[in-house]
């Protein structure tokens, strides 16, 4: 039995792993910041680590988990947030566009500013993740039988910026003139700001800007990078001040190289017909109806094992949405997802360790208990959608859990993946440290009160913040009801409002005995 787990492990921790992100199962783990495996604890020990099933003082009976939340992965709030700055000054360009009034170095400003913004959409790990699960779980004594189910879905922005030309017919900005005065503006300020915008125009290419601005190199006033600079910055000297001008200058400058194989892209006339923009979902809802047993190891005092035998309904869905391209069939992209699922069975294996430490030494304090879990050990397989075609697996995923109590009302968790996790959201990677506890402000049994608090953090993603969690219960006798929830320590404003990255919501019902 010892050289099955070591293989497994070894096999499990070097192998490059595809799995779903791990997902918290229950109330009780969530308000402890994710943190079960080494504690493993009432029916749902059969996800968390079902070793646990065979732990002392363990509970039966049933419980009824669901859980819910949205994650905004990579920098997709982060980009979203510095769009919706953009998004108003971009009135003013409108305006100005519709006018056909001069544009002024503020305006250009905001235009180059925001494609590298649209542009960095399209880094590995942006989008958004969507998970939920819940079930029903039952225990009899060192046995378990439950039906779970774990849903992920994962949206994968793609923005083509080559596609974006107009034609001749006009540019990104058509309409727009420069009848600003092309003299050198005679404040120093104003002059400084005017050389600087005439570098970032020649960094971006004066007839690219020339082409997406009325559509022919030649049809600016304007006739070099130094004039059109001046005719910006003269144009903006009637409504802003030095300093609002001096700011436009710095932000073409720092963003002009970014910018100019866009802007090339659009004036060369790629035609905007073409553009290959798209949305990527992607995802699976698996329901496990599993059967749980854990034994102790006898000649090890205090090791338990414990396995699930598992048959796995999965449905996968895929589709890719060309967001600028009338496609029959395409005109919704969730219902063409949810059409084209597949569904199939594949049986599964999860294997678990618990080790009570002690047993190696009655003076240790606080009962530590140290856990394994190898869930999806064969790797079970499901059919993909035809739009996607092949088949889908669900890889190993292995975590490890730590707990002590204190005191038999204060318990204290830690768990970390040790495997890294892809998800359904493109080249977003999930490996979770977690750290939690839970203290019983009364613990009577027949009327119980326990609060609980945790942090989780994704270290599988160096742009991945802190999460926080809460949740607390209220027992009465054998009923048991719990709430939780995870909010990101990260958060974004956009149009004046704070949103976090990261949030979900649990809760659950038991009869505990």
């Amino acid at each position: 039995m010892k050289k099955i787990f070591t293989f497994a492990i070894l096999l499990t921790v070097s192998s490059v792993s595809y799995a779903e992100q791990w997902q918290i199962l229950g109330t009780r783990p969530m308000g402890m910041g994710g943190a079960f495996v080494g504690m493993a604890q009432g029916p749902i020990a059969q996800y968390w680590n079902p070793a646990g099933l065979y732990q002392e003082k363990n509970v039966s009976g049933m419980e009824i988990p669901v859980s819910a939340g949205i994650e905004f992965t990579g920098k997709t709030m982060e980009n979203a947030s510095q769009l919706g700055q953009v998004a108003k000054d971009y009135t003013a360009l409108q305006t100005a566009q519709n006018d056909g009034t001069a544009m002024n170095a503020q305006q250009m400003a905001v235009f180059v500013k925001s494609l590298p913004l649209i542009q960095n959409m399209n880094e590995k790990g942006t989008g958004a993740l969507v998970e939920a699960a819940g079930g029903l779980n039952l225990k009899f004594a060192k046995v378990t039988v439950s039906v779970n189910n774990y849903t992920s879905l994962g949206a994968s922005p793609f923005v083509d910026t080559t596609n974006i030309g107009l034609g001749t017919d006009g540019g990104l900005v058509s309409g727009v003139t420069l009848n600003a005065t092309v003299t050198a503006p005679v404040d120093p300020t104003q002059a400084a700001a005017a050389t600087a915008i005439a570098g970032a125009i020649t960094t971006i290419g004066y007839g690219n800007i020339a082409n997406l601005i009325c559509g022919s190199p030649t049809c600016l006033t304007p006739a070099n990078a130094a004039e059109l600079a001046n005719a910006l910055v003269n144009q903006a000297a009637a409504s802003m001040t030095n300093q609002e001008i001096t700011d436009a200058a710095n932000i073409l400058v720092a963003n002009a190289e970014a910018a100019q194989p866009i802007i090339a892209a659009g004036a060369s006339g790629n035609p905007y017909s073409n553009n290959q923009t798209d949305l990527t979902i992607k995802g699976g809802s698996f329901t496990e109806l599993a059967f749980g047993l854990a034994r102790p190891i006898k000649p090890v005092s205090g090791l338990t094992v414990g396995g699930n035998l598992k048959l796995v309904n999965g449905r996968i869905g895929y589709t890719k949405f060309k967001v600028l391209q009338n496609e029959t069939g395409m005109t919704d992209p969730f219902k063409d997802f949810t059409d084209g699922m597949k569904t199939s069975w594949a049986p599964a294996i999860d294997l678990g360790a618990m080790y009570d430490l002690t047993k190696l030494s009655a003076k240790l304090p606080m009962k530590p208990r140290a856990g394994l879990v190898l869930r999806n050990l064969n790797r079970p397989s499901f059919t993909n959608p035809d739009a996607q075609g092949g088949k889908t697996h669900l890889d190993t995923q292995a975590r490890m859990g730590l707990a002590i109590s204190p005191a038999n009302f204060w318990h204290i968790a830690a768990d970390l993946d040790l495997t890294k996790n892809l998800t359904p959201v493109n080249g977003f990677k999930s490996r979770q440290l977690a750290l939690g506890t839970e203290f019983n402000i009364i613990n009577r049994k027949a009327f119980n009160i326990p609060l609980r608090a945790g942090i989780m953090k994704n270290i599988g993603n160096s742009d991945s913040h802190a999460a926080y969690t809460a949740g607390f219960g209220i027992n009465l006798l054998y009923m048991h009801f719990d709430v939780a929830g995870v909010v990101s320590s990260n958060k974004i404003e956009i149009e004046d409002k704070k949103y976090p990255t990261k949030a979900e919501v649990s809760a659950s019902f038991g009869l505990l005995f």
